[in-house]
């Protein structure tokens, strides 16, 4: 399973939350990575006492290695290891398109029952791509305005860079998302509401995928240094927020104490966990673990039989289904099929296999 961790600012505490959560996991059993790809501005080697020359995503960026794999590191809790992103190249904040999906496929392909990405901050696309592949996107804020509507842009962009990736090649709905990204923020009227609307008029056979996508799309959300006591009312103004004006249903998973202590172990959080201060921190954590696991869909990752596809690949694809029988398609929808190839593309390989369909575009995916 692979968790995105992210948020609109900086200083919520995404980094920290990243490296418990895959502390909790790995303490369960589960064999766990931490990816850190907030590029630029990497720091979980900091946080986990690792401050030795290691091994860096930067050397996958200049080429000097051809896995992420290889560039694992172990950490000093069992079961936990680290792709550090310490070191830095031109260029490496804002890869290229081809690069953010080799980078995609690699994390997937990683020997991990758990993979924790930890996402810099803000609403950049690099940021968002990488929180859309996640099986669980966990945005973490504070209880405090400014954080809290800063989730919820982060919440807005992830949506809407959702449904361009989707839709960025249909004739109709391309261009409508295009020409609504280049309102000013508060001129958007971007929601699952306002945009269902406009495919019915547009292209109505989409319906279905829409209520699709939207079914996937919901991020769970984590309140960090709650004082004790303390109302959720932000928390709730958020997801009401969220829902109202996005359609996008919010999972509250939990909240974390505002732990003081913990700032005196910000170059060893494992060496924190372990002490009596870190109790009550240690018992929301293992919470929100079971929690954000909760829900997850089941087949996320259970198509193992299938290798990833590059964007070349996907377009493939996408053009043979326009070249098929209408026959194929018998009781669905062809266009459906095709936009599903940039949204879950391994469905769709299945799908053309089990109505007998055989091309090299399709038997080149199959892993053996």
């Amino acid at each position: 399973m692979i968790f995105a961790v992210g948020g609109g600012k900086g200083g919520v505490g995404k980094s920290i939350f990243s490296i418990c959560l895959g502390i909790t996991l790995a303490k369960s059993g589960h064999k766990v990575v931490l990816a850190d790809l907030d590029l630029g501005a990497a720091n979980l080697h900091t946080y986990l006492g690792i401050l030795r020359k290691t091994p860096t995503i930067a050397d996958f960026f200049l080429r000097k290695s051809s896995t992420l794999e290889s560039l694992l590191v172990e950490t000093p809790q069992k079961n936990l290891k680290l792709l550090s992103g310490a070191d830095f190249v031109p260029g490496m904040a804002n890869p290229a398109h081809w690069m953010k999906l080799k980078i995609m496929r690699h994390i997937k392909s990683l020997p991990a029952d758990h993979i924790v990405i930890d996402l810099g901050a803000g609403v950049h696309f690099t940021v968002l791509d990488f929180f859309g592949i996640s099986d669980r996107g966990i945005v973490v804020t504070m209880p405090e305005p400014g954080a809290v509507m800063n989730a919820y842009g982060f919440v807005k962009g992830a949506l809407f860079r959702r449904l361009q990736n989707v839709f960025r090649n249909h004739p109709d709905i391309g261009p409508l998302i295009e020409t609504e990204a280049r309102r000013k923020e508060g001129e958007r009227g971007l929601t699952f509401e306002w945009f269902s609307r406009k495919v019915e008029d547009s292209a109505p056979d989409m319906a279905p995928l829409i209520a699709e996508i939207k079914g996937a799309f919901h991020p769970s959300l984590v309140i960090n240094r709650v004082p004790e006591g303390q109302a959720d009312v932000l928390v709730r103004n958020l997801i009401a927020l969220c829902s109202d004006k996005l359609g996008v249903s919010l999972m509250h998973c939990g909240n974390l104490p505002d732990c003081r202590e913990i700032s005196h172990y910000l170059l060893n959080i494992p060496k924190f966990l372990a002490t009596r201060e870190a109790k009550p921190f240690l018992v929301s954590m293992q919470r929100i673990a079971e929690h954000v696991a909760m829900g997850t869909e089941s087949g996320s990752r259970a198509l193992t039989k299938y290798r990833d596809m590059t964007d070349e690949e996907i377009d493939e694809v996408a053009h043979l289904i326009e070249d098929l029988d209408a026959n194929i398609f018998k009781g669905t929808n062809r266009n459906i099929w095709k936009l599903r190839m940039y949204f879950r593309p391994h469905h769709v390989v299945e799908f053309l296999i089990s109505r007998g369909v055989t091309h090299r575009a399709l038997e080149k995916f199959i892993a053996g």
